[in-house]
């Protein structure tokens, strides 16, 4: 049986407004829907060493994971590799500057017995160029570990904004005269006091993880007093008067085991409180589906 000409141009027409409708129904879909519901949410811990750990679902997983969600962004994914790199470079900085640090403390404790104006000297030379390595390693970690912090919250938001009901929070930190402060932002809008104490009001969770990371900051400035005073002690009462004397310093090594020890609690507390505000965050953000590390 022949088909005319007459007959196949009907049957044509109707086959092609069949496969457009198609294409503009899944077109539909594709804008509608949330096009990352399969992607997990990231969430960001400092370990002991202040390196950033990332999980998914409570499972750790590596930088190069992470790095593959945020194809999603590449300019994102290439900024997060570079930066988690830098970070880890600070680490190893400020690590390289403890040893010289310590080293230095070894051999004035050696000489503990004989000390005169030279060991002294080599001394606080030494022990200055380790706390120059520790002090620039600190700071290219803290930066990445912030801007990480930054990538990873705006990725969280990217593939969840369709199903955030409340104000997206996100933190950031600074340091004070004190040592360290947390800040929390609706956006770009820097909580008040006030506002925050309403969110924890009307989320428990949210303020049981935010009371134990003001806590860890309260005691964050009581350190941070402490090593201002211990500081000013020891350029005060033993370096000046070292300098100009030939008589070694008492105090000299208390001093120095005072400010080793202090700095360590500092930097534990501070990160414990860093650690906690995360967690308190994407429990607000994120609910159930933010599984604790």
């Amino acid at each position: 049986m022949k088909i005319t000409f007459k007959v196949f141009v009907p049957i044509l027409a109707f086959f092609g407004f069949f496969q457009i409708g198609q294409v503009l129904g899944q077109a539909s879909d594709y804008f509608s829907e949330n096009r990352y519901t399969d992607y997990p949410v990231i969430s960001l811990k400092e370990n002991f060493l202040g390196n950033p750990v990332y999980f998914i679902v409570g499972e750790k997983i590596s930088a190069s994971e992470v790095r593959a969600y945020m194809e999603i962004m590449p300019g994102n994914a290439n900024d997060f590799m570079q930066t988690h790199a830098k970070a880890m470079s600070g680490t190893g900085l400020l690590l390289a500057g403890q040893v010289v640090v310590l080293g230095a403390f070894g051999y004035f404790y050696d000489n503990r017995n004989n000390l005169n104006n030279q060991i002294i000297r080599n001394y606080l030379i030494f022990s200055t160029m380790g706390a120059i390595g520790v002090g620039v390693g600190r700071a290219m970690n803290r930066e990445g570990v912030r801007k990480i912090n930054v990538l990873i919250n705006k990725h969280n938001y990217l593939i969840r904004q369709d199903d955030i009901t409340k104000p997206y929070l996100t933190m950031d930190f600074r340091n004070n005269y004190l040592g360290e402060k947390i800040d929390i932002y609706d956006g770009p809008n820097l909580l008040t006091k006030n506002r925050l104490n309403q969110y924890m009001l009307d989320y428990p969770e949210f303020a049981d993880l935010m009371r134990k990371s003001q806590r860890n900051q309260n005691w964050s400035s009581v350190l941070g007093v402490a090593s201002l005073v211990s500081t000013a002690v020891f350029v005060g009462d033993v370096l000046t008067p070292q300098i100009q004397s030939s008589t070694p310093s008492n105090t000299l090594l208390p001093l120095t085991l005072a400010n080793i020890g202090i700095g360590i609690s500092g930097g534990l507390v501070r990160r414990a409180a860093r650690n906690h505000t995360r967690k308190a965050l994407m429990k607000y953000n994120f609910g159930d589906e933010f599984q604790s590390y």
